[in-house]
């Protein structure tokens, strides 16, 4: 079983935008429908980007959590933020398996 008390997610909050170029940002992705990108440096520099977007999106949960009164209400909250997470994986999983079935 996994140790819940352990220290998880990263010790710094890093702008997500600062290792993106303009281009990629407006795509959102520098290869198209999920390819690899061809070179080392741009695996890294989208590694990086990707890093920098959930350890954002980590902070703003846990950010979250910590302004809950009482840890009754953290739980709850959390629980709440797993069932909205889920749902919308499952949304667009079947949104995109809708799409590939279409094709």
């Amino acid at each position: 079983m996994r140790d819940t008390h352990e220290k998880r997610g990263p010790a710094s909050t890093p702008d997500p935008t600062s290792h993106a170029t303009e281009a990629s940002l407006a795509a959102g992705t520098d290869t198209p429908n999920g390819e690899w990108p061809s070179s080392a440096a741009a695996l890294r520099a989208r590694w990086t980007r990707e890093h920098a977007r959930r350890t954002w999106a980590y902070g703003v949960v846990k950010e979250h959590l910590a302004a809950q009164p009482t840890a009754s209400s953290i739980r709850g909250v959390a629980r709440m933020w797993c069932r909205d997470i889920t749902a919308a994986a499952d949304a667009l999983a079947q949104e995109r398996q809708n799409q590939e079935h279409a094709e």
